[in-house]
This record gives C-alpha cells, structure tokens and sequence, in this order.
C-alpha cells in the first residue's frame, strides 16, 4: 500500500496538468479576492444584504457555497487521474505484477481525494484573504459564528469532508467508465446540472433529503449561525456515504474486466 502511495504521490508530481491548474487556482484566486474589495462590489453587497461575504469566515462560506468549480475540479481530475490511469494501463499494469485490487484502488481514491481536496481548499481560502485582510473576522452581528476562528476551522473542515463524498460519485464513475473524456463529461454535466435541476424542481421535503445526501451534504455547514452539531453531524454522515460510495467502487473495479 505505501509503495503504490509514493507511486501515486510521484505521478501526481509529475502531472503537468496538476501544475497549471495550481497555477490558474491561484491567479484567479487572487484576482477575485481583489476584485471583492472593490468599492463597486462593496456597494453590490451592502444593496444584496450580503455584507458578511465582506469578512474572512463569510468570504470562505460564500466561495464553498458555490459547487460549480469544485466540481469542475473534481471531475477534471477523476478524467485526468484515474481514467487516465486507466488508457495509459498504469492501473493493468499495476495488477499484472502482482498489486492486489483493493490496494491499487484505494491508493488511487485516496490520492484523487486529497488531490482535488487540497486543490478545492487553495481556491477557497486564498479567494477569502484579501477581504480578510481589509476587514477582518467580522463582528457577530455581521457574520454570526464565523466570526470565530473555530467555527470557522470546524465549517472548513465538515465542508471538504462532504465535498468529498460528492468527489467520490466522481472517482467512481471513473473507474466504471475507465475513459478520460467520458469521465470529465458524465462527472461535470451530470453531477452539477442533475444537481441543480433537482433543487429547482424538488419539493422542500424532497430538498432536506437531499440534503443529507453527497448532493447537499455540503449546505448543512456552510451558513452564519453554523453549530458544532451542525459540524459533526455533517462529518459523520459524510464519513458514511464516504465509506458506502467506497465500498460500491471497489466492487465494481473487482469483477471488471480490463483490457
């Protein structure tokens, strides 16, 4: 398991694809933060009642609330990482010397998640430092619980472990479909425009069971009066649909067929 980690960990390495899109994260992280502090978008919240967008916990809340990059992200990488692996028969090859599935799957999952995960967290909190150094952590009054540090470290941490539930369907359809190209559009059109359709049509009891699904796990902690039940609870369920979605995959991975 550790050597195929540090085979994981050297490819990523090496990924080109991993490096510029580091590197466009971050341009257009700091070119957003800027633009945030602008006195036109200042105005702009202040008329939208959305002031606390304006202070550093609300700013992160704000740019977590919105799946649409992350997602991006993740179904760019479940392309690029794992059905990738699969056209250059890394994974084949992997098992034709001996690698037992479960090892060469997990270490593949594990990697993509904290790849995408990490990648998801530059975008978010980077976006947020230029309004957090211009106006702080915010008052109560204007930012509820995320005017704490630990709220704010708690709705981080809850947010990315439901964030992954959601970028596991991901890796999971991309050792279904085991195509780059396939993955990267069933992953993005699928997961954001089924997810979004779903809340614009659903009834709101069919939304709170969706929201304690991958789809919206994420919602229940990415709000001002955020609660450590809020928290943990989101954690936990997260860990189940983590653990189930897991478990799917690697069924699925152990009676297929490569070729």
């Amino acid at each position: 398991m550790l050597s195929l980690l540090r085979c994981e960990w050297y490819q990523i390495r090496k990924l080109w694809s991993l490096k510029i899109t580091v590197f466009i994260i971050l341009a257009a992280s700091v070119i957003f933060g800027i633009k945030f502090t602008d006195p036109v978008y200042v105005s702009e919240f202040k008329i939208l009642d959305q002031m606390y967008t304006l202070y550093y916990g609300g700013s992160i809340c704000s740019s977590m609330s919105d799946g649409a990059m992350a997602l991006l992200i993740a179904s760019l990488f479940a392309g690029w990482m794992i059905g990738g692996s699969f056209e250059n028969r890394v994974i084949q090859e992997c098992i034709s010397y001996g690698k037992k599935r479960s090892t060469v799957y997990l270490a593949k999952m594990l990697t993509y998640s904290i790849a995408v995960t990490v990648l998801c967290l530059i975008y978010w909190c980077v976006t947020a430092l230029p309004v957090g150094f211009k106006y702080g952590l915010g008052t109560m009054d204007s930012c509820g619980n995320l005017s704490g540090i630990s709220y704010i470290i708690g709705m981080v941490a809850a947010g990315s472990v439901a964030y992954i539930s959601l970028f596991t369907i991901c890796g999971l359809i991309a050792f279904c479909k085991r195509r780059t190209g396939t993955t990267m559009a069933i992953c993005f059109v699928g997961i954001l425009l089924g997810g979004n359709l779903l809340a614009s049509v659903s009834s709101k009891d069919i939304i709170k069971i969706v929201n304690y699904t991958p789809l919206g796990l994420y919602r229940r902690v990415l709000k001002l009066d955020v609660s450590w039940f809020d928290i943990t609870q989101t954690v936990g369920i997260s860990l189940v649909w983590i653990i189930l979605l897991w478990i799917v995959g690697y069924f699925i991975f152990q009676k297929a067929e490569l070729k």
